[in-house]
């Protein structure tokens, strides 16, 4: 599952970490990816770790990869970043500044592999790209891409930023990021797999699909169904509509990502 949170501000602007363990859970994911997360959250001179609550709420362990920034909402502020959620342990956690132009915002790779359950040695990253200019987003990628490229069978998911097309034009369609992922070799999940639109932003009324999960395609044959939470249950825990895809590695086994 990818999911970009909004800082933890739902729709009403209210940190509800109990909503946002709603959600996933109704996705039955293994594995999480969150983008705009901030942690910990300040508030005044308290903190607090919504995120160390939102794991203990599913049951998961975390991993937190800090942007290098600090991001602020209404009434609190913190670092901001992406985090892996996951029912089984991780191991060779890793958080990768990317590549920056001047004038824009760091941005991060986080990466952190399975160590254990049906899938051990799957690797999972997480990215959140620019949102002004598709130009700094591929550089962003290009960096990402180079990360990634020595690990065995991986995805890679977040906030992309970049319009995703399907349909008859979408090969025409597709922006400069989605086009090297491509060229790199890589499926998107629900363009393979998935069903209707997928749009998942805004969260209440999509217009756009700007939200990924990726495998590369040697591992994508394990691609087994890909979808976008019903609006029900999405609708005011934040701003975009989160993405769950289920895969299968090896063939007999199964998990949701």
């Amino acid at each position: 599952m990818t999911y970009n949170i909004h800082r933890w501000a739902g729709q009403d602007g209210r940190l509800d970490v109990t909503r946002l363990a709603a959600v996933i859970l109704a996705a039955g994911a293994d594995v999480v990816g969150l983008n705009e997360v901030l942690h910990p959250v300040m508030t005044g001179a308290c903190a607090s770790e919504p995120l160390a609550d939102l794991a203990r709420r599913l049951g998961m362990v975390y991993t937190f990869g800090p942007s290098g920034w600090v991001d602020r909402s209404s009434g609190w502020h913190g670092p901001v970043g992406n985090a892996l959620l996951s029912r089984y342990p991780l191991e060779n956690v890793a958080n990768t500044l990317l590549p920056r132009l001047p004038g824009s915002k760091q941005r991060s790779l986080l990466g952190a592999t399975l160590a254990s359950g049906p899938v051990r040695g799957l690797t999972a990253f997480v990215t959140h790209l620019d949102h002004a200019f598709e130009g700094t987003r591929l550089w962003q990628m290009r960096g990402a891409l180079d990360k990634m490229s020595p690990h065995g069978p991986h995805f890679l998911g977040g906030d992309f930023n970049t319009p995703g097309f399907l349909g008859a034009y979408s090969r025409r369609l597709l922006p400069p990021v989605l086009r090297s992922l491509r060229r790199a070799g890589y499926a998107d999940a629900f363009g393979v797999v998935g069903r209707g639109a997928g749009r998942t932003f805004p969260a209440r009324s999509p217009l756009v699909r700007i939200d990924f999960l990726f495998f590369p395609g040697r591992w994508a044959h394990g691609l087994r169904s890909a979808r976008t939470l019903d609006p029900s249950e999405t609708r005011d825990a934040s701003d975009h509509r989160p993405v769950v895809v289920e895969w299968a590695w090896p063939e007999t086994l199964a998990t949701a990502a």
